[in-house]
């Protein structure tokens, strides 16, 4: 108890009849003499080095040291806390309630009135005197130390009742401040209660900030995102649980250590805040008290800010079940430095996972305190470690964190025994059975072993992370991105992607393999470097299932965190757009097939001159230096410069990737009968200056290859065009359905018929075609495969692909298909810088080659790969890409072959003169 009563009482008891000596008072224990103490009546005050009352002039107090650690195994008592006022021992204080005696007499004990004497003799008289006055003297000694052992029994009372008193009437205050304030006495804290009501409702109702999970098709977790700089239940990561997903011995530790009165309490412990005020250490507040500052984020020290949390406090109790309220305080406590919720520091600190399916609630990592992972069964004391470790954690998170370091595990250790002891002290049980001293040792040297590791940030895959978060802001946001980011951070959402994970880090080696390592050029006959010998640093793969357009795989760049100029890994190639090359002449020739044309026509590729804007009647240049001079004139070359000067049918002209004949398919099809053709695919153009022109039919405007490869999608499935798909499912952590992607059912649009989408394919699988163009290279057919492949366009393993190169060689491509999947790449470099000799045969169509067949289920990995190989170079040679664990929908039984559909037939086109093309597929009029 404190002694500031004692230190006043001799001020105010003082006899003004017997004013005191010079001096004053005697002075209390501790309590020195002051200049002007004791003038004018005043109460004496102790005051602080800093002028402030409270504490003993010119004494600091003793610094602060926690509690020592118990003794393993043994429950020790709490020491007792320092009362820098207490006397220093029982004899001190009876001396001083002796000086307090006296200085109320105000003067000295003077001898008692001599006696009436009657005659004796003087002798007998002296001694009857002497024996008279030690009697009285005896009597006199023992009837002063009665009565000053009577006045201290009475002064005792006196203060044990004046101290009860002080209790009494500082709860019954605090009840009344408190009740004034909850109530409605107050309007201050009615209203800020009525204010406050309507968030504490839906914070109830489970819209707590929660962190956003991002999975791969088959449930594998790539990124995790979270607003870190929340205000609302501390921000940070958090997943929020159900109360019935607690275990009871994490309700029973938490409530031990931090209210064990919080079942039957009204949302504030009068008496703890007592206790809390004489410690002057705090710890008065409530779960529930803890709950509203943590929901509100105010931590602000003052009297207004606890007299509005304890009305809150009480409301909140009247409103919600405990359950409830300990539900609430669970997902927002702080659990660590940088954990909200205990469901976080489950998974961080013990290596517990959770788990998540649509239309059901997620099954957390907290319901699993008990499991081993080690011997896959469920160890009562193993969870009693784990939740009396948690349950101290939140007192001072960061102090008590284990993931920070030795000396943070070993304060979080000791205030486990703390809460382990509460909970023997309290008579906790675990599975049933009384918490004894050698369960709770053994919880202490489970948890001494444990080792902890900071959490580590993660992001898989993320290139195609990126591009999935944006899609959703931009979903969220109503076609704005960043009006949807907070939502998307804090929404605490489930997104299943369409990713398989295992694919999209075979394709990252892919790249990686045959741009960084040696590899053979089968076109050359030799070994090179493609990043050292020719400037190839950076690429980009997309693979998309052909049936109902998910996104297997999507990889931005070489390195995603190469700062690299000629790499930029950050940037997502595969959504940047770049000029196509020769891959965008699909659309020009099957615009044409439309309108009556097939690839047996026959076209001329030689030196010619097509009108690029000029009007009817412009001169006609007669000499090339004249024509490259004219704007308004556009005359392209072929490969290197050269042209064939001769007829030839369009399925070789296209096969080899001749450019005159691909314009003059634009020039009959109409320019704006392509554009239109390509909206219709999705394709939009980068840049649109110049699409009255021609020169845009060899791919000349910038094209994103995830749009390329969706265009070519439609060509994979019978001329039905499905949108690139990212997401399968939406859910959020209740089990809620937001989203769904019917696979089976996805929705679709016809662009070409199935004749003319089987017209293409038959020339984008026709590998002996390509032979004058691509001799003695076979990386766009299935060759390794099937050798009938190499000399037959009908092989039993058929495969549709196309290579595009541009100017100056910045950019190579190949993009390709089967009825199954189709896989675009593309290489480069980020700063359009170009490359040395690179087409798309030897750049692009290596790693495409690779990534094609790994997604049909094929593997061509070598323990050693075959730099120079000795059998058949163009066919034989292995990748050296380890195959990993790749399962997709269709690659356990793939569709090697092209259905052939009715109406086609294999004839020359009608109305044309006999020299005027080939015999080749075209449709049956009949």
């Amino acid at each position: 108890m404190s002694n500031d009563r004692d230190e006043q009482s001799p001020n105010k008891r003082q006899n003004n009849h017997h004013p005191p000596e010079t001096g004053g008072a005697s002075n209390l224990p501790g309590q020195q003499n002051q200049p002007g103490n004791n003038q004018n009546n005043q109460s004496i005050t102790p005051v602080s080095p800093s002028g402030q009352p409270g504490s003993v002039p010119g004494m600091m107090p003793a610094p602060y040291t926690p509690t020592p650690p118990a003794v393993p195994g043994e429950f020790s008592p709490l020491p007792p806390q320092e009362d820098f006022f207490a006397p220093a021992g029982p004899l001190q204080k009876v001396k001083g309630w002796t000086n307090k005696m006296a200085a109320i007499a105000g003067h000295t004990v003077q001898p008692p009135a001599p006696y009436i004497d009657r005659y004796r003799s003087s002798a007998r008289r002296q001694d009857q005197l002497n024996a008279a006055e030690r009697k009285r003297n005896r009597f006199r000694r023992y009837a002063r130390v009665r009565k000053i052992s009577r006045q201290m029994r009475l002064r005792k009372q006196q203060e044990r009742n004046a101290a009860r008193r002080t209790v009494v009437i500082i709860l019954s205050v605090l009840l009344i401040l408190i009740l004034t304030s909850a109530f409605g006495s107050s309007a201050y804290g009615y209203s800020y209660y009525q204010q406050q009501q309507p968030r504490m409702e839906r914070y109830a109702n489970e819209q707590l900030p929660q962190m956003t999970r991002i999975y791969d098709r088959n449930n594998t977790l790539l990124y995790q995102a979270y607003d870190s700089n929340s205000k609302v239940g501390n921000g940070g990561r958090r997943l929020a649980v159900r109360y019935q997903d607690i275990p009871m011995v994490m309700q029973d530790a938490m409530t031990a250590i931090e209210d064990k009165n919080f079942w039957s309490n009204a949302g504030i412990d009068p008496l703890a805040i007592i206790r809390a005020g004489a410690s002057s250490y705090g710890g008065a507040s409530t779960i529930t008290q803890q709950l509203i500052k943590n929901l509100t984020g105010d931590k602000d020290p003052s009297f207004n800010r606890k007299l509005n949390e304890a009305a809150m406090a009480i409301g909140l109790t009247q409103q919600f079940p405990k359950q409830k309220i300990l539900e609430l305080y669970f997902n927002v406590a702080p659990f660590g430095s940088q954990d909200a919720g205990v469901e976080i520091a489950a998974q961080d600190l013990f290596g517990l996972t959770s788990t998540c399916q649509p239309d059901q609630p997620c099954a957390p990592a907290i319901s699993q305190l008990e499991y081993d992972q080690k011997t896959k069964k469920n160890d009562p004391l193993l969870g009693l470690a784990r939740a009396s470790l948690l349950a101290g954690i939140p007192n001072s998170p960061v102090s008590f964190d284990p993931t920070l370091g030795p000396t943070n595990k070993a304060a979080a250790l000791a205030r486990q025994k703390l809460v382990l002891q509460a909970m023997f002290t309290q008579g906790k049980y675990v599975d049933g059975k009384p918490l004894t001293n050698a369960m709770v040792k053994e919880a202490e040297a489970l948890t001494a072993k444990m080792t902890f590791t900071p959490p580590k940030s993660i992001k898989l895959a993320p290139g195609f992370v990126d591009y999935v978060i944006n899609q959703v802001e931009t979903a969220l946001g109503n076609g704005d991105a960043n009006a949807g980011v907070n939502a998307f951070v804090t929404g605490g959402l489930n997104i299943q992607t369409t990713l398989d994970l295992n694919l999209n880090n075979y394709t990252q080696a892919a790249i990686q393999r045959h741009l960084y390592q040696a590899d053979y050029q089968k076109t050359e006959g030799y070994t090179v470097v493609l990043k050292d010998n020719n400037n190839v640093n950076n690429g980009a793969v997309v693979v998309e299932d052909a049936k109902n357009g998910e996104i297997l795989s999507m990889i931005g760049s070489a390195n995603y965190y190469s700062s690299d100029r000629t790499v930029t890994g950050f940037f997502n190639a595969a959504v940047g757009a770049r000029p196509p090359g020769s891959t965008f002449k699909p659309f020009d020739y099957a615009t044409a097939f439309q309108m009556g044309w097939n690839p047996g026509i026959d076209l001329r590729d030689d030196r010619t001159y097509f009108p690029n804007g000029a009007q009817a009647g412009s001169a006609v240049p007669l000499t090339d230096d004249q024509a490259d001079s004219m704007p308004t004139v556009y005359a392209p070359y072929d490969y290197q410069h050269t042209y064939q000067h001769k007829t030839l049918p369009i399925r070789l002209g296209w096969a080899n990737s001749y450019n005159v004949p691909a314009i003059r398919a634009m020039q009959y099809a109409g320019v704006g009968n392509v554009l239109n053709t390509v909206k219709r695919l999705g394709i939009t153009f980068g840049n649109t200056d110049g699409l009255g022109g021609l020169s845009w039919a060899i791919g000349s405007k910038d094209v994103s290859l995830l749009q390329m490869v969706g265009g070519y999608q439609a060509f994979a499935n019978g001329g039905k065009r499905v949108a690139p798909q990212t997401v399968l499912n939406i859910w959020d952590n209740a089990g809620n359905v937001v989203y769904h992607y019917n696979e089976q059912k996805p929705p679709s649009s016809r662009v070409f018929s199935p004749q003319v989408a089987y017209q293409v394919t038959s020339v984008l699988t026709d590998e002996p075609s390509r032979a004058y163009e691509f001799t003695g290279d076979h990386d766009l057919s299935f060759a390794d495969v099937d050798r009938n492949c190499a000399v037959s366009a009908v092989c039993d393993h058929q495969v549709a692909a196309k290579t595009g190169t541009t100017d100056s060689f910045r950019d190579n491509w190949t993009i390709g298909y089967t009825p199954d999947v189709v896989v675009g790449t593309w290489v480069g470099n980020s700063d359009n810088s170009p490359m040395n000799n690179v087409i798309g045969i030897t750049g692009a169509a290596p790693i495409w080659h690779s990534v094609m067949e790994r997604s049909m289920g094929w593997c061509n990995y070598s323990a050693q790969t075959q730099v120079n190989p000795t059998s058949d170079p163009s066919i034989d040679a292995t990748d050296g890409i380890p195959c990993g664990n790749i399962s997709l929908p269709f690659s356990k039984h793939p569709q090697y072959k092209f259905t052939v559909p009715s109406g086609l037939k294999v004839g020359m086109p009608a109305g044309l003169p006999g020299d005027a093309g080939v015999p080749d597929i075209m449709l049956n009029s009949n």
